[in-house]
């Protein structure tokens, strides 16, 4: 689960996640552009976003973004033969504000 107490030094917003996380910038404005109707493993994740294989599984990125309700995981877990996939999650809150500041930003 993901941690957001700050007085163990975890990040205190969500500003300060994407800034402390490495790729997570990088991932979120990925995931703004990915169909949710479609699964994504690792390493599709991995290739579109530009953030290594290695952050994204080993350091924990995509479970923290499953844990925050941005992606959701599309495949039988309990299969160990087939890499992990992942959907984008089509009712995530913290998404569509994602793709509103991206809009917002664009809009100048």
């Amino acid at each position: 689960m993901l941690d957001t107490d700050p007085s163990d030094g975890s990040p205190d917003g969500g500003w300060a996640f994407v800034a402390a996380s490495d790729g997570a910038a990088d991932l979120l404005g990925t995931l703004t552009e990915l169909n949710a109707e479609r699964a994504y493993t690792r390493s599709d994740l991995s290739e579109r976003s530009g953030v290594a294989l290695k952050t994204l599984y080993l350091d924990g990125l995509l479970d923290e973004f499953v844990d925050l309700g941005l992606l959701v995981r599309a495949d039988d877990e309990a299969d160990d033969e087939s890499e992990p996939q992942y959907r984008v999650a089509a009712d995530s809150d913290l998404l569509d504000a994602a793709r509103a500041f991206d809009d917002a930003y664009r809009a100048g």
